[in-house]
């Protein structure tokens, strides 16, 4: 406190490492099944999709939860709900560490996804509410890094201890990551009231006073379906990877995961990639649909490729449709909540975006896999062609109908 006994506000650099700290630690935890899917079905001897199911029951939990959690974030003590969040998820990879049997599996990582779906609409909430506007682009690129670089340890980890078959120790790093997260920042964050220089952020997206809600009501509903798409392709290609690379080309466990791992570093890109786009494409639309028709022409390359023995140009392939998609939830779930702050509450515009990009991994989890038991990798791949496809149509469509009625959305 000072002087005069008010709470001293958080440097927003602190403010910004806390929250990156807090949701990258979260990935080792959220990924500890799904990096070593390919193991645990050795182990277990089940099929694509009853494994499917058990990261299935996580993200529909999770989308659920992020759409609560975005309603509700406002009123949590932060300094407590992070810490909490965190360590409830530790103790449940704790439990798979220790042998839980497989069909406990996806009772557990139900209750993970719900539990881990505190963190994104809260973290969102503290810096919208905490950061000058000067600040608030550092922290869509300093966020924007989580996924990749959480996803990275996730499947780093794991490519590192399937050599010697040692997948469990994945859950048990992963609990110990995130309570190493929740102790800083049970110490280090204090609250604090909302920043006086956290005003609204004026950007080329912000709409006329005319037409603000109805170019608000459009730019969300199709970033909600862009989410949805958005999730689908890129946590199918984090889950599915490893199984493709062994099923189709023969490479081993711990070299199929190691590769994946090309897929979070090309994402760290994304971002960057956004900051140097969005000057140019004044639109979160237009941007997401750029990004869309490269994943597109990606995945048609990828059916080309698939039944040859080239799997280093597959995996090339799946580095561009990756970073395609981390730039594209990049720009969904980080540059829109917090640059259309003035327009909604930033945590709870997170929370049901995010939540939407969940429908999409709940459906990428289950449901590719079932596709891959019944019509193989190929048909898989002709999904995901549709999928990124339809947003490309949307985004033509809506850029059309916006030059028609200024400003765009």
């Amino acid at each position: 406190m000072n002087s005069q006994g008010r709470h001293t506000p958080m440097p927003p650099q602190l403010t910004i490492f806390l929250c990156w700290m807090a949701y990258t630690a979260a990935y080792p935890g959220r990924y500890s099944y799904n990096s070593n899917i390919t193991p645990i079905m050795d182990a277990f001897g089940v099929t694509h999709g009853e494994a499917g199911l058990v990261t299935t029951c996580f993200f529909f939990a999770y989308g659920i939860g992020q759409v609560v959690n975005g309603l509700l974030c406002r009123r949590y003590p932060r300094r407590w709900i992070i810490p909490f969040s965190l360590a409830c998820s530790a103790v449940l990879n704790i439990a798979v560490f220790l042998g839980a049997p497989f069909w406990t599996l996806k009772y557990l990582w139900l209750l993970n996804g719900g539990l881990q779906s505190i963190l994104w609409p809260t973290l969102i909430s503290v810096l919208s509410q905490s950061l000058p506007a000067s600040s608030l682009k550092s922290s869509v690129l300093v966020m924007s890094t989580t996924v990749p670089i959480g996803t990275l340890l996730a499947y780093g980890l794991s490519s590192l201890l399937a050599v010697r078959g040692g997948f469990p120790f994945s859950f048990l790093t992963g609990a110990l990551l995130m309570a190493g997260a929740a102790a800083a920042w049970l110490f280090l964050y204090r609250d604090a009231p909302a920043s006086e220089n956290a005003q609204p952020v004026q950007t080329s997206r912000t709409p006329g006073k005319g037409l603000l809600n109805r170019a608000v009501a459009v730019t969300v509903l199709v970033l909600c379906l862009f989410a949805v798409a958005n999730n689908l392709v890129k946590d199918g290609l984090t889950t599915w990877v490893p199984s493709i690379l062994k099923e189709r080309f023969g490479l081993p466990d711990s070299l199929s995961i190691l590769l994946t791992l090309v897929l979070p570093v090309l994402g760290i890109f994304g971002a960057a990639c956004n900051g140097l786009l969005e000057r140019r494409l004044p639109s979160f639309i237009k941007l997401s649909g750029l990004w869309f028709l490269l994943a597109a022409v990606s995945t048609a390359g990828v059916i080309l490729l698939l039944d040859t023995s080239l799997w280093w140009a597959v995996l090339a392939v799946f580095g561009i449709i990756s970073l395609s998609m981390h730039a594209v939830n990049n720009a969904i779930t980080s540059m829109a909540p917090l640059y259309m702050r003035e327009q909604l509450d930033s945590g709870l515009l997170a929370g049901v975006l995010n939540g939407c990009c969940y429908v999409g991994s709940t459906i990428s989890s289950y449901g590719l896999g079932w596709v891959a038991d019944h019509f193989g990798w190929n048909g898989v791949f002709l999904l995901l062609l549709a999928v990124t496809g339809i947003p490309v149509v949307t985004a033509a469509l809506v850029g059309t109908a916006g030059k028609k009625t200024k400003p765009q959305p």
